[in-house]
């Protein structure tokens, strides 16, 4: 049993550390972040960003696990919430923010047309 728990560890560690290749000269690394992530039915979480932060959805789509992602936004301030809701309509608030980088150009040596 103890083999069998050190070779899994191992192999997170190999998941979380490989490093695979996008496309030619493009390296992705994959890692998995663990975070404490706030919960509840679709209609609280949603209501809650509405209500409380002022914010109302601007986007959303469906991911590869059928998942819901929505962008919720506060015009006024523009702070910004990203949800995810699984298919028993249980939402997390995965990552927010305020406006503080809306702005920032990540990469500079891209030229704007």
């Amino acid at each position: 049993m103890r083999f069998i728990l050190i070779g899994l560890l191992i192999g997170i560690i190999t998941f979380i550390t490989t490093s695979v290749k996008a496309q030619d000269g493009i390296d992705i690394e994959k890692r998995t972040y663990m975070k404490s992530l706030m919960c509840a039915k679709h209609e609280d979480l949603t209501g809650n960003l509405e209500q409380e932060h002022g914010e109302a959805r601007k986007w959303w789509a469906v991911n590869s696990n059928n998942e819901i992602v929505e962008l919720f936004v506060n015009n006024e301030n523009g702070a910004w919430t990203i949800v995810i809701t699984n298919n028993k309509k249980l939402s997390c608030a995965l990552i927010g923010g305020d406006h503080s980088g809306a702005n920032y150009n990540i990469d500079s040596s891209v030229e704007k047309e």
